[in-house]
């Protein structure tokens, strides 16, 4: 595939090696879906944060946990977290229910498309994070990554 005018590929083989604390298969609680809820399930304005698209079948919404993975709960030191986000209401917080946090509109906030959110070459599950971002402000006539050059010459 030729590349596009201006632009040169950089390629990367990344290898992750790290340990997830055991946990619990997750589930939906009733903070995720009412986070969920308000902001794409009621919000007819909500939009992907990287391609300002709405939702569709094809690249539906979803909410990435922007500071603390649910994964990653178990093995949180709390009072890190804390100084992270001094904003939310940590009053009440109990670490044996961190999804007063993890689930809640200060933590799994980001709407992203399931493209940018987990899609390969396009998800922040997947990209370093220098390389996600550029996908939120690039020209309008820049090409990505390959699959978007296929699309273009297709379309």
């Amino acid at each position: 595939m030729p590349i596009p005018n201006n632009e040169h590929e950089q390629k990367l083989t990344i290898s992750v090696d790290v340990f997830i604390p055991n946990h619990p298969d997750r589930s939906d609680t009733p903070i995720f879906r009412a986070t969920h809820k308000k902001l794409i399930g009621s919000n007819p304005n909500a939009r992907c944060e990287v391609n300002n698209q709405h939702c569709d079948k094809i690249h539906p919404l979803e909410l990435h946990h922007s500071v603390i993975e649910w994964c990653d709960s178990l093995g949180v030191d709390w009072e890190r977290v804390k100084k992270l986000v001094p904003s939310f209401d940590w009053s009440n917080f109990d670490p044996l229910k961190p999804e007063t946090f993890i689930d809640s509109e200060w933590n799994a906030n980001q709407v992203l498309c399931k493209k940018h959110h987990t899609g390969l070459d396009h998800g922040k599950h997947f990209l370093p994070e220098p390389l996600w971002n550029m996908q939120g402000v690039q020209l309008s006539n820049f090409i990505f990554s390959p699959d978007e050059e296929n699309n273009a010459s297709t379309s």
